[in-house]
């Protein structure tokens, strides 16, 4: 038995690497003809038959006392439009990271159980694999167990860091990634001072960061979108992504997107209370600044696709 686990043990990380390999092959291709390829034109970025088409998304329904929600709006917003099923055709993005993510999803939240099983929303709110302390749009678990829904505090935050009011939204407010950055390195520093039960592991890191860039990339930054999206979970009138790339974004993309500069918070920064979100009269002070830094997404539990380095 101790040698069958052994090579048991063994084989799962050489396929999982194998598999890898494969799949950033792939992506490696369909990134690059991605500059070859003509775009495609606004108004057809969704395919015909599939929801969303048009900017058409058909009915909103918020959810009930007994429907379960993850804590990440775009799978949310979907689930609340019913169109669970065609995440990567909606936002436009590329086949190879719909595979990826919710690959490393299972082998995140099925580590240990059954194979057989199905992954529902709910599961994605196992803490520290998918959901993770220091969100930019829930407050951490220790206040917030429900994780299903959005914290209108938070999200408030994000808005301020850039310097936008969420409340008087201008058309031309539009988002950097700089900005979440910034938030992102706050919200930790945060969470550390204020959450004594702050986790902030290698997979929280990979998805706070990459969601970031997602979120960025596929709304263009664009604020008033971003707010329906973030608040009502639900996909603005007439939206379609902001990114044309005829195969849409890939994994190389998502590892390109970057800030270099270091971010620095002014101190005290924006109030904050104990629950994470603004309001209350407590401040926290940083003289810290924080990259983030691209890194090739990996297979295992201690890839990210983003670091965020305290320097």
């Amino acid at each position: 038995m101790g040698i069958v686990s052994f090579f048991s043990g063994l084989a799962d990380p050489l396929l999982s690497l194998g598999y890898l390999l494969y799949l950033l092959g792939w992506d490696a291709g369909l990134h690059l003809s991605n500059y070859i390829l003509p775009k495609k034109q606004p108004g057809a970025v969704i395919a015909k038959g599939v929801g969303g088409h048009g900017g058409k998304w058909g009915e909103f329904r918020p959810p009930g006392p007994d429907d379960a929600r993850s804590p990440c709006p775009a799978i949310n917003a979907l689930a609340n439009h019913e169109l669970g099923e065609a995440v990567g055709a909606t936002y436009n993005l590329s086949p190879t990271l719909c595979i990826q993510v919710p690959w490393l999803t299972a082998k995140f939240l099925f580590a240990g159980r059954d194979w057989e099983g199905k992954m529902t929303l709910d599961d994605l709110n196992a803490h520290g694999a998918i959901e993770h302390d220091a969100s930019y749009t829930r407050a951490d678990i220790k206040w917030q167990p429900n994780q299903g829904v959005p914290d209108v505090d938070i999200i408030r935050g994000l808005y301020e860091t850039a310097g936008f009011d969420m409340d008087k939204l201008k058309p031309t407010d539009t988002f950097k990634l700089e900005h979440f950055s910034k938030y992102l390195a706050y919200r930790r520093a945060h969470s550390k001072v204020f959450n004594n039960q702050y986790i902030m592991n290698r997979n929280g890191k990979t998805f706070g960061c990459a969601n970031s860039a997602i979120a960025f990339d596929v709304f263009g930054g664009n604020a008033a979108d971003l707010k329906t999206w973030f608040i009502e979970e639900r996909m603005p009138d007439g939206w379609e992504p902001r990114n044309l790339t005829r195969n849409g974004f890939t994994i190389a993309r998502l590892n390109t997107l970057y800030v270099s500069p270091s971010t620095s918070r002014p101190h005290p920064v924006a109030p904050v209370r104990s629950t994470g979100g603004t309001s209350d009269p407590h401040y926290l002070s940083l003289n810290q600044s924080y990259v983030l830094m691209p890194i090739l997404t990996g297979f295992s539990k201690s890839s990210e696709a983003f670091r965020a380095r305290e320097i």
